[in-house]
């Protein structure tokens, strides 16, 4: 692990250490969630060779604001014959909420991938921080000082929208760019847009993903290409 990502991990190590002790003391949430998608898309960019992908995830919050939790994928990534099966997340932070609707969040996100193969080391941490809107509109920008085992910065700025429709429907988009010029020479234009339901104890997702310009250093053309994703989620 490059000396300047430790000290991010560190940092969030720090975090998790003083979070500890309002999990501890104050009311909390757990949520636990899991999903089934025809392909996982991360930025535009398909993390499951355009293939199913199995997810769960678990949260914990606690009225003091502090988060935290796990995400896990199966996934399908290979790079320069290397291939990572899994994605197993791991995330801790803090949100506000104003009472004129506006949130604030800050935090510190570590991406792994167990079980891949050869020695290049493809884990790194991130840091976001997000803007939300009265649970409408989010503003997010995250920095990384290495990522996909190149010891170089990148940064993604997003926004996130939904709006309800007639029908229990939800409709939502949202407009990304990742700059990874420093590993490949130029960055990339990602968007999504999409519908939702919830039908029982599931809720189903259609969603439209497509990018421009994606360097090949980061990802093979064909897995960038515009593609339908259907989910089928729950939460528990």
């Amino acid at each position: 692990m490059q000396e300047k990502s430790k000290k991010i991990l560190s940092a969030g190590l720090g975090l998790l250490s003083f979070a500890a002790a309002f999990v501890n003391a104050h009311c909390q949430e757990l949520t636990v969630y899991t999903a089934l998608t025809s392909d996982y898309v991360f930025r535009g960019v398909s993390y499951s060779d355009g293939h199913a992908a199995a997810q769960l995830g678990l949260d914990l919050s606690t009225e003091t604001g502090f988060f935290g939790g796990i995400w896990a994928s199966t996934t399908d990534i290979t790079s320069a014959g290397r291939n990572r099966p899994r994605e197993v997340d791991y995330y801790l932070g803090y949100v506000h909420f104003f009472d004129n609707d506006w949130s604030t969040s800050l935090s510190i996100n570590r991406y792994t991938y167990p079980g891949g193969d050869g020695n290049v080391d493809y884990d790194y941490n991130e840091l976001a921080a997000v803007i939300g809107l009265h649970d409408r509109v989010w503003f997010e920008i995250n920095y990384t000082d290495s990522v996909f085992g190149h010891d170089e910065p990148a940064y993604n700025l997003e926004v996130l929208a939904n709006w309800p429709l007639p029908a229990a429907l939800t409709l939502t988009s949202g407009i990304g760019y990742f700059d990874v010029s420093k590993i490949a020479g130029n960055g990339y234009s990602y968007w999504q847009m999409g519908i939702s339901r919830p039908l029982g104890w599931t809720t189903i997702d259609l969603r439209y993903h497509d990018s421009n310009n994606v360097p090949e250093r980061i990802s093979p053309a064909d897995l960038a290409d515009p593609r339908l994703v259907l989910t089928i989620s729950a939460t528990f």
